[in-house]
């Protein structure tokens, strides 16, 4: 696995990463050990970040989309779809409610 993004939640326990290989992976920082494996993707994951809230992850992906996840359950919520080529980067700046 080779890891291409990373992003902290807004308190810093949890790290996100995104790596070649289509997947994220949330993990608590103060034990090391992986919450959850975000599959869904089909091209390598080159951008993450979490909401201001921490409970939520967005991906960008070379496959063209951007997914949002709920990091409770490591569910996607939302897949991001319609561009015609490669995402490189991605901002998440929803402080709303969802």
């Amino acid at each position: 696995m080779e890891i291409v993004c990373l992003a902290f939640d807004p308190n810093g326990y949890l790290l996100a990463t995104g790596s070649m290989d289509g997947t994220a992976k949330v993990w608590d920082v103060e034990s090391g050990n992986e919450i959850f494996t975000l599959k869904g993707h089909t091209a390598e994951i080159v951008s993450l970040q979490f909401n201001s809230d921490g409970d939520l992850v967005l991906t960008g992906s070379f496959d063209n989309t951007a997914k949002i996840w709920d990091v409770n359950t490591g569910e996607v919520i939302h897949t991001l779809s319609g561009h015609t080529s490669e995402l490189s980067c991605t901002q998440f700046d929803f402080t709303g409610e969802y």
